[in-house]
Formats: C-alpha cells, structure tokens, sequence
C-alpha cells in the first residue's frame, strides 16, 4: 500500500511577515486562491484515498490542518511534542504507519510546494513507489532551469536497469547549496538535479536505516512505539523527543544510505522558498512589480509591493525592493538579498521585546 505523509510543520520563516508561528506559509494563499497546504492535499486528492494520507505537525498546527483540510480525520494526523527537523518526523510518522501498514511504502510530501500538472506528479509518485518497493530510498530530482544557489543538488551516476514510465538513476552524491559559480558547473555537466526534498521508501527500510545511522533517534522510536495506545503515550513521545538530534532525513540518512535511486519527474516544481520565489508566479504590470492590497507604486521596477487592507502603503522610486505589510509588521528588504530574512528572525528571537512579532 502507498501511504503519503505530507510534513506541515514548517516556519515558514523567510516569508515573514505573512508567515507567523501561529499560522506559517503553509496555511496562507501564496500562489492561488486555495493555501498552500490544500494545493498539497487536493493535487493527490481523490487519486489518494483519504485513509492513505496522513500530516505531520504539532498540535497547535494539526487544528488549523484540520480547519482548512475538512477530509482529514482524527487518526491520520501524526502530532509532533514539538518540531526536531525531518529525520524525527519521518521517524515518527513511520512508526506509526508500520502498525497499520508494516510493509507498505512512505512518499513524504512537502506542505507548501507548487508543483504542477497533477497528473505528471501523481506519474511520479507511481513511479517512485514501485522504485521503494525494491528496497531503494528514492528522491525526486528536479530538472534545473538556472543555476539556482538556494537549492541543495543531487548528482546521479547510471540509470536503473528496470523500464519505468520516468526516468530512474542511482543517486552518485547529494551537493549542499552552491555558490553561483558551482552551480553554474552543475548546470554545465549535467546529471545534476535540485533537491525537492521530497522522497519515497518502504516503512521498515527507512526505520531499517535509522536504526543504522541514527541509533538514538531509533531507540527513541522503539519506545515510542511501545506506548502508543497507552495513557503514557504522550509523555513517553514528549520525553523521547527532548533527546532527538535537530537534524534532517538528507543529512542523517539519505547522504549516507547506499541503495539510493532518484526519479525524474515531468511537473513542473518549486519550493516559493522567499519572496523572491514568489515573484515567478504572480501577475506583474508592465514595470515588472507584483503589486497587491491597498497599495500605490510610482516610478518602481521589478519590485514585490504587498499590502493589507488595514492600511495604505505607497512605494515611490524602488528598483528590486520587496516591501510586505502585514498588520503592525513590516518587512522591507533588496529582492537579491530576501534569504536573509532568517537572519533579521532570529535578531527578534534574542529580543524579549520583538518575539511577539514571530
């Protein structure tokens, strides 16, 4: 049986000020008139039956996935104590799966990625399903349009043997983010594909894996799964959890697995990962900006002018300026320099003062 886990307990915290703890990128309308986390849900929904799909996130997340996705039932949300990077969350949803499914396969799915048309993307997870029930852990790679520096790249070695709808390669090495000149090499030798962060693999192959490059966060699991069911489970996860590595699955296992395939699917793909991501996709005037809410633009290019409908904001004379408004927040910043935003966000972690802003 295919199970799909979509991981929606991100931050979100380079789109802020939109993007907030209490409602991250995830819930928000970024690219459509449906948020981020229905596109993910409803591109594999009714395909999917609804009993395969499951979201993993905490609490306070679960109950606005909850609102937004009405289809989604008690038993398939997977609740975190709290957010320690991918590896523990890829671990927790497989050990619950495992008691329902224990031979079935996992493609884990991003909350907030636009990925079209719907059927190339529900070929690929057909695709890479088949791959994971060989016993490989398999990544989506995405075919690269520019030589994009905020994507990790994956440099794969010869094509699989087997005949499928995609094509299929084993994964030579995982690349972490390049400067512009490597990426530009990339580009220029080929078989080198962004990272999507996406993957598939049968349940007791990726625990199989942790358990041999993450003992602790394995023994943690086991324990874990002892409880489920119990009155203890929650303290028992709580506890388990507060001794888990803040590390991602790429890291921890896929970087260091040897049976790693990577599919190559036919959609379109991107991560909106910035403000910067978003200007690809929204209507722009004949200067170039992309400009929404109660806002007026004079004399500006190639500038992202976002507004609310509680104030008014006038943006005079920029060039590559993105300018958000959201509330008693702002956000003003060089389009070529929107990564940075994380920085400015932990500037207001340090600062008693400026945490209610996050």
């Amino acid at each position: 049986m295919v199970n799909i886990v979509v991981m929606a307990g991100g931050k979100g915290e380079r789109f802020w000020p939109k993007s907030l703890r209490s409602m991250p990128k995830q819930f928000h309308k970024i690219v459509s008139d449906k948020t981020m986390i229905q596109e993910t849900f409803y591109r594999i929904y009714p395909e999917i039956d609804k009993k395969n799909i499951y979201f993993i996130a905490n609490k306070n997340l679960s109950k606005l996935i909850k609102s937004q996705i009405p289809e989604v039932s008690d038993n398939n949300m997977i609740i975190e104590p709290f957010g320690k990077n991918t590896a523990a969350a890829i671990g927790l949803a497989a050990t619950y799966i495992k008691r329902n499914d224990p031979n079935g396969v996992m493609v884990i799915l991003t909350a907030d990625h636009v990925v079209k048309p719907k059927d190339e993307f529900l070929k690929a997870i057909d695709v890479a399903s088949k791959v994971a029930e060989k016993g490989y852990l398999v990544t989506f790679g995405i075919t690269p349009d520019r030589p994009a520096t905020e994507y990790g790249y994956i440099e794969v070695d010869n094509k699989l043997d087997d005949k499928y709808d995609l094509d299929v390669y084993k994964v030579r090495m995982f690349r972490e983010k390049p400067d512009l000149e490597t990426a530009k090499g990339f580009l220029e030798k080929g078989k080198f594909f962004w990272n999507s962060g996406m993957f598939a693999f049968k349940v007791s192959t990726i625990l199989n894996e942790i358990e041999r490059h993450i003992p602790k966060l394995y023994t943690g699991l086991s324990k874990i799964d002892k409880s489920i069911g119990t009155r203890n489970e929650e303290d028992i996860k709580s506890t388990e959890f507060e001794k888990f590595d803040d590390v991602s699955i790429d890291y921890a296992v896929m970087e260091k697995a040897e049976s790693i395939a990577c599919v190559i699917p036919g959609y379109e793909w991107d991560d909106v990962g910035s403000w910067n991501g978003l200007y690809r996709h929204k209507k722009r005037d004949e200067n170039g900006n992309v400009v929404e809410g109660n806002t007026v633009v004079v004399d500006s290019r190639d500038t992202i002018v976002l507004g609310d409908t509680n104030s008014m904001v006038a943006a005079v004379g920029l060039d590559g300026i993105i300018v958000i408004k959201n509330e008693d927040r702002i956000l003003v910043c060089a389009k070529d320099k929107d990564q940075l935003v994380k920085k400015a966000i932990k500037l207001m972690e340090g600062n008693p003062d400026f945490r209610k802003y996050l």
